[in-house]
């Protein structure tokens, strides 16, 4: 029994490794396709309103990923059920945040100091429930330990975006930045649509034909799971919102120009970032196909298993980093010329580059703070380095450091999230051994 479980896992591992790579070298083309068809200035436009969308997406997916996960592989209760109360929840959350999104976009783009920008904000609500619906769909298989249709779609998705980037994009671009700006967005609804259909498909074999109604159970467990997940995501999410607007003020109030800060932040967030984050996919990866087991080895009181399935996720996890930063630190030219067609932010690199190492091992953290139901935690985890974090981008920025207040922050980010988590997973560790 334990051999079958074991292989299932291996299976599991392998199956997002190999499609999740596949999905970012495909997505990093996209990446490349996008940058030099959009332009420094589209890139840095849109780079602007990203927190604004990831604010929103946050809450839109109210961490369903995570909850229908763990509920799913629970197996308490009926799976159709579960299904209907997730998609009756999301759709309440998406109403609100749709008549939200419509009343406030002229006063956000307003306080990014790109008006134009309010279009693009409003197309946003057009895409909110198929966010939602497949962010369900994809917690809901993930806990089932069927790991395929939901990478596939990962890879199905880039692709989609790729043919979408080359044939619609330049039309689009043509016509003006904030056209270009608004295609962007709506290419998620095509995307996630067809994720939606490939997920349904292999979610079909799991459901009872009966007719079922939103369970009030089912709705308290997943909000019980579910909040203060988001709550966390919320604030660092929201952090991320005033990002731009912090930076912009403090920036324009010591005499730098709005094309600068549009520019240098386009290729700090669209560049440098991006970049220095593609190892976490792996340790993402391997902990999403790991949660299922590490959870029910928790709950099992499997302490010892627990304990060696954490540190060998963290030590692999830090491992890949280790080889992948240090040929980005080692050959940054050249990477940036073969990826992006550009050299500059290399600057950036050097700076911000040894401190994701820690950044790297948060995924596998992440997984054992689920599994010990210790979330409620992440909130005041996540409260306090959002506010550190733009505390600094506040006081360096007006003490006259320019962009690199920027760079000050995202590192104090960094090293505060990954050890207050760390210290909280070890307490825990200590107090089961």
């Amino acid at each position: 029994m334990n051999k079958l479980k074991n292989n299932i896992l291996i299976k599991n591992i392998f199956i997002l490794l190999i499609s999740g790579a596949i999905a970012k070298i495909i997505g990093m083309i996209g990446k490349i396709v996008y940058t030099r068809t959009a332009g420094v200035n589209i890139v840095g436009l849109y780079t602007l309103i990203t927190p604004t969308f990831m604010l929103i997406i946050s809450i839109c997916q109210f961490s369903f990923p995570i909850s229908i996960s763990k509920l799913a592989a629970e197996g308490k209760h009926d799976n159709k059920t579960l299904l209907v109360t997730a998609y009756f929840i999301g759709f309440i959350i998406d109403i609100i945040m749709m008549i939200l999104i419509l009343l406030s976009s002229r006063t956000i783009a307003k306080m990014l100091h790109n008006e134009i920008l309010y279009k693009a904000i409003t197309s946003i609500v057009l895409i909110l429930p198929f966010i939602t619906i497949s962010s369900i769909q994809r917690g809901f298989l993930h806990g089932k330990e069927n790991m395929l249709p939901a990478s596939v779609t990962n890879i199905t998705e880039e692709i989609i975006k790729i043919i979408l980037i080359i044939i619609i994009l330049p039309i689009a671009v043509l016509k003006s930045n904030i056209c270009a700006i608004i295609a962007m967005i709506l290419f998620n609804i095509i995307t996630e649509s067809s994720s939606i259909m490939i997920m349904n498909h292999s979610i079909k074999k799991y459901l009872k034909k009966d007719k079922v109604k939103a369970n009030k159970k089912i709705l308290k467990d997943i909000i019980k799971i579910s909040l203060p997940t988001t709550l966390v995501r919320l604030i660092s999410s929201m952090g991320f919102f005033l990002e731009p607007i912090i930076l912009t003020y403090v920036l324009v109030k010591n005499g730098y120009s709005t094309n600068y800060i549009t520019l240098e932040y386009g290729i700090i967030n669209s560049y440098i970032i991006p970049l220095l984050s593609m190892p976490t996919f792996f340790s993402t990866s391997i902990a999403s196909a790991l949660l299922p087991n590490i959870t029910k080895a928790y709950t099992n009181k499997k302490y010892k298993e627990f304990n060696s399935k954490l540190l060998k996720l963290i030590i692999l996890s830090i491992l890949i980093g280790i080889i992948c930063l240090g040929a980005i630190m080692l050959f940054p030219y050249k990477i940036l010329k073969i990826i992006y067609k550009i050299s500059f932010g290399v600057n950036y690199i050097y700076l911000i580059g040894p401190f994701f190492l820690l950044l790297y091992m948060q995924p596998a953290l992440s997984v054992a703070i689920q599994a010990t139901g210790k979330t409620n935690k992440l909130f005041y985890v996540s409260l306090t380095s959002t506010i550190l974090k733009y505390l600094v981008l506040f006081i360096s920025g007006m003490l006259g450091f320019g962009m690199n207040s920027l760079i000050f922050a995202i590192i104090t980010g960094i090293l505060v999230t990954t050890s207050l988590v760390l210290i909280i997973v070890l307490k825990e560790i200590n107090k089961r051994t």
